[in-house]
């Protein structure tokens, strides 16, 4: 597993969420206030200092009225059932439910 941040395809999924923010016309403070977090935290993902989750591209998604696969298009890749049977297995039994619930917000947000 990767642990570095510091990946093409991270600094490919946070150049999505600036421009989807920029285009939804809101500042990282409006962003900050409807998520409950500060300004800082936004300014740190932006930057590329911390990591996304799933549940936290549902939330920007939904925030920027922005397709979920927009957020993470440049680098996604869609799985057949058996490849994501395969992934779920491999997490962790302590991650694999907030993997599984990131999935479900995944699927939600392509309806």
């Amino acid at each position: 597993m990767i642990k570095s941040i510091y990946t093409k395809d991270h600094k490919a999924v946070v150049k999505q969420l600036i421009q989807a923010r920029i285009e939804a016309g809101l500042r990282q403070e409006d962003v900050a206030k409807k998520l409950g977090v500060t300004q800082s935290h936004i300014s740190d993902i932006e930057s590329g200092q911390r990591r996304i989750d799933l549940i936290l591209l549902g939330a920007l998604s939904k925030i920027y009225k922005s397709p979920f696969l927009f957020l993470v298009s440049s680098k996604i890749k869609l799985l057949n059932l058996k490849e994501t049977e395969e992934i779920i297995k491999r997490q962790a039994p302590e991650s694999r439910q907030s993997f599984i619930s990131g999935l479900r917000i995944l699927f939600k947000n392509l309806n």
